[in-house]
């Protein structure tokens, strides 16, 4: 049996990662579906920037990213249930390197599944790369999908 954790946050790209899971398990396998809300989403001081005439407080009510997040997965999970014996969903909140590299090991996952978007060098020196961070710390495999 393999366990294997999948990054997903509603990209072209985390889709693909899905779709290429399943290619590479069966029946007998389980999947962890994570998804991971940056902490300071809706607290940050770019966001206030972008928005500066909302309160965020008023429009964001607390804990609204999780449960969408988790209505979201369920949605996916409805779609891909019978091919393998378990999803597991997870929706976690700081880094997502940092939360996938950790419910990859706290799932006991034996293959971590990423898409990638391809932000180019530019990209990753603003943003920093997801990918890259997991691919460098992981200590199971990585696969990348792009």
């Amino acid at each position: 049996m393999k366990k294997m954790i999948i990054a997903y946050d509603g990209s072209v790209a985390s889709k693909r990662a899905i779709e290429m899971a399943l290619k590479c398990s069966n029946k007998d396998d389980e999947l962890t579906l994570l998804t991971v809300i940056p902490a300071e989403l809706a607290e940050s001081s770019f966001t206030k920037m972008l928005l500066p005439t909302i309160d965020l407080s008023s429009v964001v009510k607390s804990g609204s990213f999780k449960e969408r997040a988790m209505e979201t997965l369920s949605e996916v999970v409805a779609g891909i249930e019978n091919n393998v014996k378990k999803i597991n969903v997870v929706v976690e909140s700081g880094d997502p390197a940092d939360e996938i590299l950790m419910s990859a090991k706290k799932h006991e996952s034996d293959t971590i599944v990423l898409g990638y978007k391809g932000y180019g060098k530019e990209g990753r020196f603003l943003l920093g790369s997801v990918t890259d961070k997991v691919v460098r710390h992981a200590g199971v495999s990585v696969l990348v999908v792009r």
